[in-house]
């Protein structure tokens, strides 16, 4: 018996499409030949990251597997149109969730600390052969620094505004943002800040009269920005600053930056999408320090060349990827004024050799923007200007103070610019040896409450600094770039015939 089969109306049995599968396999074809034969970019704009390097094939690489493994990261990481993928993949994430008042926390990440990732590389257009190095210490101990620790951030999209912290339930170390701009929310400890008040007059108990000590610790942007129906998300950075000003000897001046950054909260003091303040923020910190110092400061609507670099994205967009930021974005501004100054540098495991670097790193772009204070962060930058007065003045800092320190040019002969993470001699030492007029201490509020940065302004007074091992060929080849075994400052004839000051 012959049993007819049922179709579906308007379906013919066996009959497929051809020109869909056709369609797929040139899309999928075409998308592989662009991927592979498209230029490859090295960093992600988006993520503020490097992208993974092609790796290099070999018989070894190839039968263990690290190849293909190395490959599949490359492959991801230069994918056509990834960076928009990624913006698009955050959108869709975001709108799972709902926005009232314009508001997002994100709890769990870290705050505005300065960890310690490596100081910045040589670029090969600032860098040059060393021009002097210094006489090694008879003695060294070893010295073991703290690892980065990487951050891991947790989304926490609310209903609705709360008032009160114990029904938000946000993590203080969080990331508060309001109308498309960042705020890291701050806990702060008392005890902690004491600490570091007694290792900075330990400072002055070494150095004596002879060297004039300052502390000056930043408010971050949550101070002043931070919606008043959310001011219990975070604690006061002013009362932080205080507790820790009434900590210092008497030797040592506190520098009230706060004072003067709160008269001027209607201009541009803070990044939307970074934990740093801008050139305008540190500029009036700069007048703080100018008073408290004893000398005037220049105008900021006269007396310097102002330049910007455009298209700015910064640390605390690239931990939450919020699209409200990336919308309000960032520019950098910087602030350059008719005063002569060559900078040098002063690698990691290179404490006595200097070379050739830059106060303005012009060459930067778009979410690097930040570097074209002094190019990053380094053990060690030193700068002679043509302020010919024979001053001079140790910055110790985080990487806060690079937008600060190229104030200071038209006040000082000789500027030390130390990175408490990174500097690996004796500072005591280093600023006796110098003839330092001047010893600042910079940090921000969430920096000067941490005990890593306390404990690190104590580790610098004496440190010894023990070399690596090194191979006889590097050895020979470091001794022979010795010159004059101290630091001097460049004359002003040099100066004035720079072609790369700046």
């Amino acid at each position: 018996m012959h049993i007819k089969e049922k179709r579906e109306p308007g379906r013919r049995k066996g009959k497929s499409r051809p020109w869909q599968m056709v369609l797929f396999t040139a899309v999928l074809t075409a998308v592989g030949i662009a991927s592979l034969l498209f230029e490859k970019p090295n960093v992600s704009e988006m993520e503020q990251r490097d992208l993974a390097p092609k790796p290099a094939i070999s018989w070894q690489s190839w039968f263990k597997g690290d190849f293909s493994k190395a490959f599949d990261a490359y492959y991801a990481d230069t994918f056509p149109m990834r960076d928009f993928l990624v913006a698009f993949s955050s959108s869709v994430k975001e709108s799972l969730g709902i926005r009232y008042d314009d508001i997002r926390i994100l709890g769990g990440a870290d705050a505005p600390v300065e960890t310690p990732d490596e100081p910045v590389s040589q670029p090969e257009q600032v860098l040059s052969q060393p021009e002097q190095i210094l006489s090694q210490p008879e003695e060294s101990l070893s010295q073991d620094s703290p690892s980065a620790q990487e951050s891991k951030t947790e989304e926490i999209v609310f209903s609705q505004p709360q008032e009160e912290e114990d029904d938000i339930g946000v993590n203080k170390n969080g990331i508060f943002i309001y109308k498309g701009m960042g705020m890291s929310l701050f806990g702060g400890n008392a005890s902690v800040g004491k600490v570091y008040a007694d290792n900075i007059n330990a400072y002055h108990h070494a150095l004596g009269d002879s060297v004039r000590v300052f502390d000056m610790v930043v408010p971050t942007s949550a101070e002043f920005y931070l919606p008043e129906k959310y001011k219990k998300l975070s604690n006061s950075e002013k009362d932080a600053i205080q507790s820790i000003y009434k900590n210092l000897s008497d030797g040592v001046t506190g520098v009230d930056a706060y004072g003067a950054i709160r008269q001027h909260t209607d201009e541009y003091l803070y990044f939307n999408t970074d934990h740093h303040w801008t050139g305008r923020g540190a500029y009036w910190a700069y007048t703080a320090f100018a008073e408290a110092a004893g000398f005037t400061p220049l105008d900021i609507g006269s007396d310097y060349t102002v330049k910007q670099i455009d298209n700015f994205l910064g640390s605390l967009y690239r931990q939450t990827q919020d699209s409200k930021m990336r919308e309000k974005g960032d520019y950098v501004e910087y602030f350059i004024p008719d005063v002569a100054a060559q900078a040098y540098i002063v690698q990691k495991d290179q404490p006595y050799v200097k070379y050739k670097w830059t106060v303005w790193e012009e060459s930067v772009s778009g979410s690097n923007g930040y570097l074209v204070f002094l190019c990053g962060d380094a053990p060690m930058i030193q700068i002679d200007t043509g302020t010919c007065n024979g001053k001079s003045i140790v910055v110790v800092k985080e990487s806060y103070g690079n937008a600060f320190v190229p104030f200071l040019i038209p006040h000082y002969e000789h500027i030390y610019v130390v990175d408490e993470r990174y500097f690996q001699t004796s500072l005591v030492e280093f600023i006796q040896q110098n003839g330092v007029n001047d010893l600042l201490f910079l940090n921000n509020a969430f920096s000067a409450m941490t005990g890593y940065h306390a404990n690190n302004l104590k580790k610098l007074m004496y440190q010894v600094y023990v070399p690596p091992e090194q191979t006889e060929e590097e050895s020979q080849a470091q001794n022979s770039r010795a010159e004059e075994p101290k630091w001097q400052g460049v004359q002003e004839d040099d100066i004035g015939n720079e072609d790369d000051d700046e």
